[in-house]
């Protein structure tokens, strides 16, 4: 790699006509040396509409190197931007050299956080839309080729089949938002998420900020084995209960796989951050992944106000799913404003729900189905086994055959599944 010294002169030398001045997009204060004779030939060009010539340059800045002269403008410019990544990089592992000592985990946050801003500044996501290009033809042939297969899904398979009737599934970039009041069942919808993605041959990333793996993992094995044609009890795996040991055996060996990651825990500064996250899905490169309890998720903005802090946040996640080209679902908690557990909760009962739903591509609330005919004491057991109404809120792909929908929710078995043809009438 040639010096920068010598790069910065070859760009100088290089302004001398208006497609290469428009092609630099850097500023005066990205030179390490020659940032004068760059603000020197900007300045000449706005006072007499040429370019300075290359003795007038010479003259005025002797340090430049003429023998740069020559160099090939689009290779002194890629030169450049690898010279000045090299001392970004640089200055914000030297930012926090002395926080590594106090606060490891914060200075490797904020350390992330620098290196992503650097990333993005200096990726080439900018480009023309070329009409003569015929690519875009061969992503649509792959895309009806996946159709004929399976199920006929493009993307990822979902757990609705309201959804996957359209012949769409969870799709590249986008952000999937689901949720519910507490005791709803938020996490196993977001395990059979998982699964359902899983049982297709799709990697997915599932993390949970609540509950710890051991625990995660118990309900993956129900729901997954159910999926599977098995039958296993959540309740006999939790407390010991008997089960056939050596279905359990050939379950787990028949799902011995890498396609299902889970995380319980990421280092950063409150435990789990969104910098951390995006470094895991960077590193793993999942095809699908589901955060369950998004509000525990924290951002690098701790100073700022919690409703600053969450536009970051899933905005931060909708950024991470379209750079990632990876759909990303998340679940949270309505707040005490929707106290039927009866009623699918609406936005604004959802804590900084209008940023959630805003960024989200696909908003999704779910709640318990009230049975008449059982008596009130019993009403909140009877409908923690049996079904749930699901309310798509928003979903930016297009219609869908109806807003709302029901499912069978046996979770101590894994039967979580949705009921196209149920109306919400008559007994459980």
């Amino acid at each position: 790699m040639a010096s920068f010294e010598y790069i910065e002169s070859a760009i100088v030398f290089n302004l001398d006509n208006k497609t290469n001045l428009r092609s630099f997009k850097h500023t005066q204060k990205d030179f390490a040396v020659h940032g004068d004779a760059y603000k020197f030939v900007l300045n000449h060009f706005d006072k007499y509409g040429e370019f300075p010539s290359i003795e007038s340059l010479a003259e005025n800045f002797p340090t430049l190197d003429k023998t740069a002269n020559s160099v090939n403008f689009e290779y002194a410019l890629e030169e450049f931007k690898n010279h000045l990544m090299q001392r970004k990089v640089r200055q914000a592992v030297n930012q926090q050299v002395n926080l590594i000592s106090e606060n490891p985990k914060k200075a490797i946050s904020n350390l992330m956080v620098g290196l992503t801003d650097i990333e993005v500044l200096y990726d080439e996501d900018v480009q023309a839309y070329d009409k003569g290009d015929t690519t875009r033809l061969t992503e649509w042939r792959e895309r009806t080729e996946r159709r004929q297969m399976g199920d006929g899904l493009m993307g990822v398979p979902t757990s609705f089949k309201t959804i996957n009737s359209t012949g769409v599934g969870w799709m590249p970039g986008e952000l999937i938002a689901m949720f519910a009041r507490p005791t709803i069942g938020k996490t196993w919808l977001c395990v059979h998420a998982a699964a359902t993605a899983v049982s297709q041959g799709f990697r997915t990333l599932l993390i949970s900020t609540e509950m710890p793996k051991t625990a995660i993992n118990m309900r993956v094995d129900v729901v997954l084995s159910k999926i599977m044609g098995y039958n296993f009890s959540h309740k006999a795996l939790r407390h010991g209960e008997p089960i056939d040991e050596e279905e359990y055996e050939k379950f787990l060996k028949e799902s011995d796989t890498e396609s299902l990651l889970v995380c319980d825990h990421i280092s950063g500064q409150m435990g789990i951050s969104l910098e951390s996250i995006a470094g895991l899905v960077r590193k793993h490169n999942p095809e699908f992944v589901v955060i369950d309890g998004v509000y525990l998720v924290a951002t690098n903005d701790s100073k700022k106000a919690a409703w600053e802090q969450s536009h970051a946040l899933f905005y931060g996640l909708k950024n991470l799913a379209t750079a990632t080209n990876t759909p990303i679902m998340v679940s949270t908690q309505a707040t005490r404003d929707a106290s039927n557990m009866f009623t699918p909760p609406r936005a604004d009962q959802v804590a900084f729900g209008d940023a959630l739903i805003r960024a989200a591509d696909v908003a999704i609330a779910m709640c318990a189905v009230a049975n008449d005919s059982v008596e009130a004491s019993s009403l909140m057991q009877k409908a923690a086994d049996t079904k749930r109404l699901v309310q798509f809120q928003k979903y930016r792909d297009g219609e869908l055959p109806r807003d709302t929908t029901y499912m069978e929710w046996s979770v101590n078995n894994g039967d979580i599944k949705e009921l196209p043809d149920y109306d919400g009438g008559g007994d459980f």
